[in-house]
């Protein structure tokens, strides 16, 4: 048998290129990137949901109220920019507290609408109501850019608010509720 003796033979190299080792992070970074982005978005649409709910339920309130008693609770005394049970519009700031930790006296017109939240609460909440002979609030009053209310009212009228300043940064979200409309009006809501 006769052996050669020549150049060896060369078996092909099994791995990853640089370029494709690349375009591997590239992908894994853009599908981390949207991920992050779902993610934020999920998290800011859950904070809005506590002020929805419970807007909601004061709504509710506020039409059982009128059937027996033939008006709206103004709960607020007049004061839409009251921050139930919050103290102070430092208190805001990226907290929760529980609804009974608020003033007593707004404690108890809160209970006597039926609103009674079990658990913290992230917003600031008022309630106003009226009638035709009594003035809506302004939108600086409910801390909105947009004029959602009518310029005046034609009869029995409330008016919700709920405000958050998640991030400490004074701009803070609103979610407004009323009678006029079905609809809940939502400003700087990733607030």
């Amino acid at each position: 048998m006769l052996l050669m003796r020549g150049a060896p033979r060369r078996t092909p190299q099994r791995g990853f290129t640089l370029i494709e080792l690349m375009i591997v992070v590239a992908i894994i970074a853009v599908l981390a990137a949207m991920g992050t982005y779902a993610v934020v978005k999920y998290v800011y649409a859950a904070r809005t949901a506590e002020a929805i709910e419970i807007i909601n339920g004061i709504r509710a309130a506020q039409e059982s109220y009128k059937d027996e008693t033939f008006a709206y609770k103004n709960v607020n005394t007049d004061d839409i920019e009251a921050i139930f049970p919050f103290e102070s519009a430092d208190e805001l700031k990226g907290h929760t507290k529980s609804w009974n930790a608020g003033d007593a006296d707004t404690l108890k017109a809160w209970t006597e609408l039926g609103v009674r939240p079990t658990t913290n609460v992230h917003f600031g909440y008022a309630c106003v109501a009226g009638d035709a002979a009594k003035a809506l609030p302004t939108k600086a009053n409910l801390k909105l850019e947009a004029d959602i209310l009518p310029a005046e009212a034609k009869g029995q009228w409330y008016v919700v608010r709920a405000i958050r300043d998640g991030d400490g940064d004074g701009t803070v979200a609103s979610v407004v509720g009323s009678s006029f409309t079905d609809q809940i009006y939502m400003e700087n809501d990733t607030e």
